[in-house]
């Protein structure tokens, strides 16, 4: 029976170890994450960005994957680094084609190569995809979606008929027309 009983006991503390431990790391990833948060709020969006991006990498496939990988696109265009830029975003729209934040990835992307001016061929079918039925179907029957981003950019596209108007921080970013 003692023996019984040493087994039982090193079964449940190993339990709570294990349980312990596993708390431990998910408390000090949300941490990490709420700490390059806060660097965004501050205004530093270069440490967020370090943050952000080791965060990625050190903990890929969580619940705020999605989110930071916006994010990190969103840096690379507002430091004007507008190859990885391209790069990023091209990979965004491909990974997360039906989500709200695909069509604000696009709209970055567009303004790049719009103001590049280099390839009116893709500038056409860029246009095109903003104006196909599809990609407003996310929107559901609302002429008018936002979206607010970590590194504190608010997004909002309105939709009209003859026009789509993207707007960055309350500002027009962009407008589109077919």
């Amino acid at each position: 029976m003692p023996n019984r009983l040493k087994i039982n006991t090193l079964k449940f503390l190993s339990i709570i170890l294990v349980f312990f431990n596993f708390s431990c790391v998910t408390s000090f990833k949300d941490t990490r994450y709420s700490d390059a948060r806060e660097e965004a709020r501050s205004g530093n969006i270069d440490f967020a960005f370090m943050k952000f991006n080791n965060y990625l990498r050190e903990y890929p496939g969580t619940i705020h994957t999605k989110e930071i990988r916006f994010a990190i696109c969103e840096y690379y265009f507002q430091i004007k680094d507008y190859r990885d830029a391209v790069y990023k975003l091209s990979e965004y729209i491909k990974d997360y084609p039906d989500d709200k934040t695909a069509i604000f990835a696009q709209a970055l992307l567009y303004k790049i190569i719009l103001e590049g001016n280099q390839q009116p061929q893709l500038i056409e079918k860029m246009k095109e995809n903003f104006f196909s039925k599809s990609l407003f179907l996310i929107f559901s029957k609302s002429k008018i979606k936002s979206y607010n981003s970590i590194l504190n950019n608010t997004y909002e596209i309105a939709d009209y008929v003859d026009k789509i108007e993207i707007f960055k921080n309350n500002g027009l970013f962009l407008k589109i027309t077919p």
